[in-house]
């Protein structure tokens, strides 16, 4: 078992019973509940990196234009 195998049942638990709607509860929970002493080294970077995949870091997301309509023409397209 990874590190980040073993981080993702604990990450998924803290933000299903926090919530997502305040953030900085959420990331002070995230904190109080990682499990393996000292914040350095491959686990809290599994650790970190379990965080950032479960909560949709928002450097990954793309870059979206509300004013920009052409895209909508091929949301109902059969062939997409």
């Amino acid at each position: 078992m990874s590190w980040t195998d073993a981080a993702a049942p604990i990450v998924a638990d803290v933000i299903r019973n926090v919530g997502r709607s305040d953030m900085k509860a959420l990331r002070k929970a995230l904190t109080e509940a990682y499990p393996w002493g000292e914040r350095e080294n491959t686990p809290y970077k599994a650790w970190l990196r379990e965080i950032r995949r479960q909560l949709g870091h928002p450097l990954n997301s793309p870059k979206l234009d509300p004013a920009d309509k052409q895209t909508d023409m091929f949301k109902h397209s059969p062939l997409f």
